[in-house]
């Protein structure tokens, strides 16, 4: 088994040696921006190639990553040391996703979606029928039914418990890069390059009104956890939010730049995002006031998840790493 750690890595063994923060605090019309120049608190290394994305398990014990190699590894978050790799994909994996424990979905070129043990690296199961790379998978909140989407344009459901497909859901003409279900069970939300963001009845196998972003390409979506709002990461037009279920826009989050992912806190009170710059930032998600913008990855960034307690961030790099930040700067403590 492959592990590397930086040097940075907080661990039950290994103090915390933070080196080289360089923090400069611009103010103007009263808001701060702080940027933070390798304030990471780990960078987790094991990966060949890209890393496309990263989750934290249900019970905020393990990150699982998945990347260009094939592989889905996880990384325990006390020590932040590879514990194990899941292989089985016959190219890039593209999308990671958490069930009811212990199950972890894993989707990539390879046009397959596989389910994992995660506690014991073992592998479930191989649900087929796309004839094209899947982008983008989701578990619905009871674990009952995974979706998958890609480069068809065309969302994929299938039974957890059996692997039996249940429906394919059409409507995008282009490729589906992010699928999201919301918290009662019965809605999915699903986007991607050809700027619609649709809504689902996935058991009716109905779509509701969809929303459209323009030409722009979605990258990512997130829904808060008090289900009142839905986030998305618009390349060209950053950060855009909608209240629901009344579907109603809210301001845009000025300054997120070319974003590729999106993801709401714990609390429902922070947002955060990657870029194509290589920076993570951090917003409250209410007013869209920038709180951290921390650069550490060298090339753009890919993935983005909160540790369910709300404490940190994880990001996942084109360069190879896996970065954790903290979602309070310690600066400013």
């Amino acid at each position: 088994m492959s592990v590397g750690v930086s040097p940075a890595v907080r661990s039950s063994r290994t103090p915390l040696i933070v080196a080289g923060s360089i923090i400069a605090l611009l103010a103007l019309g009263g808001l701060a921006w702080w940027m933070m120049q390798g304030d990471e608190l780990a960078t987790l290394k094991g990966h060949a190639g890209v890393v496309r994305a990263v989750a934290f398990s249900p019970d905020g014990t393990m990150i699982a990553s998945a990347g260009d190699d094939g592989t889905v590894r996880l990384w325990e978050c006390a020590t932040n040391l590879e514990v194990r790799s899941l292989q089985g994909h016959e190219g890039k994996v593209l999308a990671i996703a958490f069930g009811v424990a212990p199950l972890l979905a894993s989707v990539g070129d390879d046009k397959t979606v596989r389910l994992w043990d995660w506690k014991t690296g073992t592998a479930l199961s191989t649900l087929t029928g796309p004839t094209k790379a899947l982008e983008c998978v989701a578990v619905s909140p009871d674990g009952s039914v995974v979706a998958a989407a890609g480069v068809e344009g065309i969302i994929f459901l299938w039974s957890v418990k059996d692997g039996r497909p249940m429906k394919s859901l059409r409507g995008h003409v282009k490729h589906v890069h992010a699928l999201a279900f919301f918290a009662d069970g019965k809605t999915l939300a699903s986007a991607g390059e050809d700027g619609a963001i649709r809504f689902w009845d996935f058991a009716a196998g109905s779509q509701a009104k969809s929303i459209s972003v323009g030409s722009h390409h979605v990258h990512g979506l997130s829904i808060s956890p008090d289900g009142s709002t839905l986030a998305a990461a618009v390349t060209g037009a950053g950060v855009r939010r909608w209240s629901l279920p009344a579907r109603q826009e809210l301001s845009a989050i000025e300054g997120a730049g070319m974003v590729r992912g999106v993801a709401f806190g714990p609390d429902g009170q922070t947002l955060a995002t990657v870029h194509e710059d290589g920076t993570v930032k951090l917003w409250e998600s209410g007013s869209g006031q920038l709180l951290s913008s921390y650069k550490g990855h060298r090339k753009l960034v890919l993935g983005i998840a909160f540790a369910r307690d709300g404490s940190t961030i994880a990001s996942a790099g084109s360069d190879g790493t896996i970065k954790r930040w903290p979602t309070r700067s310690r600066s400013l403590e």
